[in-house]
């Protein structure tokens, strides 16, 4: 038997009900299966200490970090991290991990890259407000 030798209306009540079926097992999906399980920032150090713990995993050193505060109002201060990475870290790849990271943790990430310096910077956000900026640097003169 072919697709032409069912009725018109047999075949769009076959789809629908194909389509009923697998809606039903998306819902279900959705109700079932426990989703990411994502936790709020408590605090900036908080923050910072993962950046630091993700900056270590790459091999960067307090050495290869400078620190510099910029007082915003009473209650905060943003932190700008200038960082020489060691040659053979990967700017991008850094980005992706911190991105993955503070993401559980409802962070945002974004980067701009300046090409001809081999800098990336990336902006660190909580609620849409910039907490943190990394300088990243690529250090070409150094070996680790």
């Amino acid at each position: 038997m072919t697709v032409t030798a069912i009725p018109l209306l047999l075949r769009k009540k076959i789809l629908l009900g194909m389509l009923a079926a697998s809606s039903l097992a998306v819902f279900l999906l959705l109700i079932l299966h426990p989703g990411e399980q994502r936790t709020s920032l408590k605090s900036f150090s908080q923050a910072d200490s993962l950046i630091i713990h993700e900056l270590n995993r790459f091999r960067v050193g307090p050495d290869r970090i400078r620190t510099i505060e910029y007082p915003v109002t009473e209650d905060f201060t943003r932190k700008r991290y200038v960082v020489s990475l060691p040659p053979g870290v990967s700017q991008t790849h850094l980005h992706a991990e911190l991105n993955r990271n503070l993401g559980g943790y409802r962070v945002q990430t974004m980067g701009y890259v300046n090409v001809p310096e081999r800098e990336m910077r990336l902006l660190i956000l909580f609620d849409n407000k910039i907490i943190r900026t990394l300088e990243l640097r690529t250090d070409t003169g150094r070996t680790s």
